[in-house]
């Protein structure tokens, strides 16, 4: 009889384990929480409908934390009841030791948030309001349950490069709130000349953004849990400042406005006037970013000649002179390190992954010394910001972190949403990279992790979402989950469950598509960096039928495949714009991104027409097409910046002087709009002043 009874146990553990696991797996399937929960249990009580939550009740020494969505106008209640969302500050064991970390219970029409600080109250009410939306949007109740919830890395930062464009003024709002729902706790801004310096007013554009206004776009995130601090760009990365007239004696060369004479004490009067508005922007930050990456080459001044200091003695005189100037204002500062390395000769181990583990060692082996020697000089207050955008993972790039552990150096990681791709990030947000990087971040202990989003090629930020939220997945927990999986979480997060299908995957298909667009028009080039010079294809000859068909076949052929992938992009997002419950701007965005990138294929496949016909009304009336499609440019721009311009500024103000753009920045080739259509421009300046008659008709090269 006992034996009976003990079986009986057992089949019954047996079956509530199967019943519990189908239960998290029908959970799993509904809710698409993002980030993604440490743990998530299913419990036996009644679940929650989305209209069930009425009122808020504050225990204890909780505080109302700033709320949105379904949450954002509950009532407080004197007393917890049916229906209430519990919020409770506490120090239990089931409490994640985590400040941001949260217990929720969902159970019996109510819920209880518990944390050891507001923080985590904050975020255990954005996980509540996803389920809540996620309930609402597909009509069902969210299960009883419990979830514990914490992040793997304390600091979690966005990167917000206003170098080449401004946004409209409430886009910044929108941005941290979509940051917060996501649990992203820091933004980095890097001013440029977008800031209204008052102590060096020469430096801020005549549009920028005043002191004032960004101090309370600062107040607003610091309200939702994230934390705002500043990126002043020097030693190098310095034109901003250095175009100017009277800021020219500050040169390192007095050829280039790239860099900074280190050794000028008027370099450090307009640095620290430039930190001091930076940070009364954000008053409420505890970094100071300064830059100093990519200098190039240093030394170049007569002081510094005279000085007999090295490279990397001049590097690190800087960087102790601007990192004192942290310190004493109260700001941990940090530093990009890659001149560290190249002036070590280990750069090339931190990322190119093409170098065996056996290279990187010997690399290693003959150069370190140059590092260590030079250790004295390096602030130990300062946080060496370890980027690799590409390649995080290679055995060269962990073995650089490993270096700055081993020397009780601080060291944060930086990764990408974008680098310098056009119209749109590549290589799937990014995925990878932002992957990878996060999980070593977290698995060696680092000081944090910034996702970056350079303004280099300054795509619309709304191309950027899919890539920030993977990082803010990743950031908070390394789970290795896959790309596709991914994808479909952030469909139903971004926009709607509706468009969680595989079907709704667009934004790869744009991607493949923007690859063609590229080049399509060129010969030789591409769109990353503004052209010096262009090498248009040619245009067909009218004497030569099938020539100028024969010469461009491969491109002929990609056209007419990416003619069709534009038709089932353009399908896809309308299907989706009707499906759509969040964020329809940034598919309206995306629609207007398919309608640019698609001119040049439909413009080649109107060449080739043209040139396979015989002289004759034929081919007058092929060139007639020709050159009317070509008249359709301008309302595909028109209707392009009409959708853009809603939350962004496209021109520079009529007095913003442009700099040398050394690293000749996509975005910082004209003063309007034109940079965004360099190539279309050209080949249309070309096609109206081509005439078929003309025995060949190879386009000027335009300087």
């Amino acid at each position: 009889m006992r034996y009976l009874y003990l079986l009986f146990l057992c089949i019954s553990f047996v079956n509530q384990v199967k019943a519990q696991t189908t239960d998290l797996a029908n959970f799993k399937e509904n809710f698409k929480l993002l980030p993604q929960p440490q743990k998530i249990e299913i419990l036996s009580g009644k679940g929650l409908a989305s209209t069930s939550v009425k009122n808020i009740f504050l225990n204890g020494s909780a505080q109302k934390p700033v709320l949105s969505g379904l949450l954002e106008n509950l009532p407080l209640s004197a007393s917890a009841g049916k229906n209430s969302l519990i919020l409770t500050i506490s120090s239990n064991n089931d409490v994640p030791a985590s400040p941001e970390g949260y217990f929720l219970r969902v159970e019996n029409d109510q819920v209880h948030i518990s944390a050891r600080d507001q923080a985590g109250l904050f975020y255990g009410c954005q996980t509540l309001n996803q389920l809540l939306e996620d309930a609402r949007d597909q009509q069902i109740k969210i299960p009883a349950c419990k979830i514990t919830d914490y992040p793997e890395l304390a600091y979690r930062a966005v990167h917000l490069d206003l170098k080449h464009h401004l946004d409209a003024g409430h886009y910044y709002y929108n941005l941290i709130d979509r940051l917060a729902q996501v649990k992203v706790n820091a933004v980095i801004v890097e001013f440029e000349d977008k800031l209204r310096y008052r102590k060096a007013p020469k430096v801020g554009a005549s549009n920028a953004i005043s002191i004032e206004e960004f101090a309370a776009i600062s107040r607003y995130a610091r309200d939702r849990n994230i934390e705002i601090s500043p990126l002043v760009q020097g030693l190098g990365h310095a034109s901003f400042i250095l175009k100017h007239d009277q800021y020219k004696p500050l040169r390192d060369d007095p050829t280039s406005d790239w860099a900074f004479d280190p050794l000028n004490p008027a370099t450090y009067e307009v640095q620290f006037s430039l930190y001091a508005d930076a940070m009364a922007a954000t008053p409420y930050g505890k970094y100071l970013h300064i830059g100093g990456d990519e200098v190039g080459k240093l030394g170049m001044s007569e002081l510094a000649k005279k000085s007999g200091k090295k490279p990397l003695e001049l590097q690190m005189y800087w960087l102790n002179k601007v990192c004192e100037y942290a310190r004493q204002h109260n700001r941990i500062p940090i530093f990009w390190d890659d001149m560290l390395f190249k002036l070590s000769g280990l750069y090339e181990t931190t990322y190119n992954d093409k170098l065996s583990p056996q290279k990187v060692d010997s690399t290693w082996q003959a150069n370190e010394q140059r590092l260590t020697e030079n250790l004295s000089l390096f602030p130990k207050d300062c946080v060496y910001m370890r980027w690799n955008y590409d390649t995080p993972d290679i055995y060269g790039n962990k073995k650089t972190i490993d270096w700055y552990k081993t020397h009780n150096l601080k060291v944060m990681a930086a990764t990408a949403a974008q680098t310098m791709w056009p119209l749109l990030p590549r290589e799937n947000s990014n995925f990878k990279s932002i992957k990878d990087f996060n999980r070593i971040a977290a698995d060696k202990k680092m000081d944090g992790i910034l996702c970056t989003v350079w303004d280099d090629c300054s795509p619309h930020h709304e191309t950027v979402w899919r890539g920030l939220y993977n990082f803010a997945l990743f950031s908070w927990n390394k789970a290795d989950l896959p790309v596709g999986e991914v994808n479909a979480l952030y469909r139903q997060r971004f926009y709607a469950p509706a468009l969680r299908p595989a079907n709704f995957e667009f934004q790869n298909s744009l991607e493949q598509a923007l690859t063609f667009w590229e080049t399509a028009l060129l010969d030789k080039g591409h769109r990353n960096n503004y052209p010096t010079n262009i090498d248009l294809i040619e245009l067909p000859n009218s004497k030569k039928p099938g020539a100028w068909s024969k010469q461009y076949q491969n491109k002929i052929s990609r056209a007419q495949a990416e003619v069709n992938r534009y038709d089932q992009i353009k399908t896809t997002l309308t299907k989706a714009e009707q499906a759509a419950i969040r964020n329809q701007y940034n598919l309206a965005v995306m629609q207007q991104i398919n309608e640019l990138q698609i001119y040049p294929a439909k413009l080649l496949l109107l060449l080739a027409q043209y040139d396979k016909v015989k002289p004759g009304k034929q081919k007058q009336a092929a060139g007639q097409q020709i050159r009317e499609y070509v008249a359709t440019f301008p309302e595909v721009r028109k209707h392009f910046e009409e959708v853009f311009s809603k939350t962004r500024f496209l021109e520079n103000p009529d007095d913003y002087q442009l700099d040398e753009n050394h690293h000749h920045h996509l975005a910082n080739g004209t003063n309007n709009s034109d940079w965004m259509y360099v190539y279309e421009l050209e080949i249309n300046k070309t096609i109206n002043d081509w005439s078929p008659a003309k025995n060949d008709a190879r386009p000027a090269e335009s300087q």
